[in-house]
């Protein structure tokens, strides 16, 4: 396990110097080794952690049928470079600048996805809304065990995985890995990489 403390970089709030960055490397079961880094800023309280893989391996795609109330007990691991969709429900959940990794499972996954859809739901209008509570309706059938869905998780860098014997992995090719978002990695994926 390596440690880097930096202090005193300049902090993306509030622009003073008193932000403190610690980064460890450590390994992790299914993501390899990972930078674990945490951002803190002494004046304004900002702060930021996650992990970010260290090595790229081969870019795959993880599919699941969720059939009943047990599948939603099965393990996923998500990467910040990580898309998810679930096609029956027109979910697609790309990574952005501030996405994360986590290790949850299919209940907890769908816990996240209705909490957004909440959150969106206080903004939009009443025609949003209640398309919004149907789509929650569903997930709650989902986790009941009252509908199935097909959970895909895509990943360019290899680092999610659904840890299940029901699952089905594949091999993304090159035309599907250069429609897929990154995230804010800086990783980019040449030829040689995933040949």
């Amino acid at each position: 396990m390596n440690n880097e403390n930096l202090e005193c970089e300049y902090c993306p709030s509030c622009n003073k110097k008193t932000l403190r960055v610690t980064n460890t490397v450590i390994s992790i079961p299914y993501f390899g080794e990972v930078l674990d880094f945490t951002i803190f800023c002494s004046n304004c309280g900002y702060k930021r952690a996650d992990i970010m893989p260290i090595e790229v391996k081969e870019p795959s795609r993880y599919t699941v049928n969720v059939e009943s109330a047990c599948d939603v007990n099965i393990r996923i691991v998500k990467s910040s470079t990580c898309t998810i969709r679930i096609p029956e429900l027109g979910i697609k959940v790309e990574p952005g600048p501030l996405s994360e990794g986590y290790i949850s499972n299919i209940e907890g996954l769908f816990s996240r996805i209705s909490q957004v859809i909440s959150m969106g739901m206080r903004m939009g209008q009443s025609e949003e809304r209640k398309k919004g509570q149907e789509l929650i309706d569903k997930i709650n059938k989902l986790t009941e065990g009252r509908e199935t869905v097909c959970v895909i998780l895509e990943d360019p860098l290899g680092h999610s995985t659904i840890a299940s014997e029901k699952a089905i992995k594949e091999s993304l090719t090159e035309k599907e890995l250069k429609e897929l978002k990154f995230g804010d990695s800086c990783f980019e994926i040449v030829e040689s990489d995933i040949t």
